[in-house]
């Protein structure tokens, strides 16, 4: 039977792990509240934008952004964590980006280690990075690689722009994407009644720049919420665990102690009937 000094070393050692996961599920549960409220702020305008070039792709295609063409390289844009502990939230974003293509016709931009890590093990190229990424991804450096995306995009060195992220969906929850930035489809339907001022190539060419920044942006927060919350779930989970297994090591020191009392008592008891 383990000795109940080797217990107690046991339980000290449990005790500080569940500490270390106590801090990181509040250290996550405040990033998850300012993430939600960023999120939240920068889907609103997202939609806006999108409604409005939406709308008016309806009436006029003439901007790249719009023009599907035969498709030679995919640019993959990646986003995972920095770190582990957070569950099952990398693997499953990468899963989902090895199904877009096999290395030959796909280029990674990974946002975060863990992706770029695994990407490049499996043979594919990164393309552009943001690495590290941070738990609270800087919108200019965002902004900065959607301006690049679009000038490869031009320049015809992709011909096709997907997001593979988590969006969140409330609570833990949340739910891998692939979402096609470029181009952007063209939806259905008869253009409504307006009249745009200036003419509405004019305002596609001002107005698809920002929207692949906002719609990565959206993208990138959405990913960072996720994340957040699925290391939230992760470490509670480590923390119940630890106590569940601090109260078996409790009973087992118990029972150690008990059965060393008792063996005391048989001896001290067959010492005194030796001397009788």
């Amino acid at each position: 039977m383990t000795s109940s000094r080797d217990i107690q070393r046991k339980i000290r050692t449990v005790r500080n792990i569940e500490q270390i996961t106590r801090a990181m599920k509040t250290v996550a549960s405040i990033r998850l509240r300012r993430g939600e409220q960023r999120l939240e702020r920068a889907r609103a305008y997202h939609r806006a934008l999108l409604d409005l070039v939406s709308r008016m792709a309806l009436v006029t295609q003439e901007h790249p952004f719009l023009q599907a063409r035969p498709v030679g390289f995919t640019a993959v844009v990646l986003m995972t964590s920095d770190r582990g502990l957070c569950g099952g939230y990398n693997l499953n974003a990468v899963r989902q980006a090895l199904a877009v293509g096999p290395p030959e016709r796909v280029r990674v931009v990974a946002l975060g280690r863990k992706g770029r890590a695994h990407m490049a093990r499996r043979g594919y190229a990164i393309l552009d990075q943001v690495v590290p990424l941070g738990g609270e991804p800087a919108r200019e450096a965002i902004w900065r690689l959607a301006g690049r995306l679009g000038a490869r995009y031009l320049a015809g060195e992709v011909d096709e722009v997907r997001a593979v992220y988590s969006e969140f969906q409330g609570g833990a929850r949340s739910r891998v994407r692939v979402e096609t930035l470029l181009p952007l489809p063209v939806p259905e339907g008869e253009p409504a009644e307006a009249i745009y001022e200036p003419r509405p190539a004019v305002l596609l060419a001002g107005l698809m720049d920002r929207y692949l920044r906002t719609a990565l942006l959206a993208a990138v927060l959405n990913s960072s919420v996720s994340e957040h919350a699925a290391r939230v779930a992760a470490m509670s989970a480590a923390s119940d665990n630890a106590e569940e297994m601090i109260g078996d090591l409790v009973l087992d020191y118990n029972k150690a102690r008990q059965a060393a009392i008792t063996k005391e008592l048989i001896e001290i008891v067959g010492a005194a009937e030796a001397t009788a």
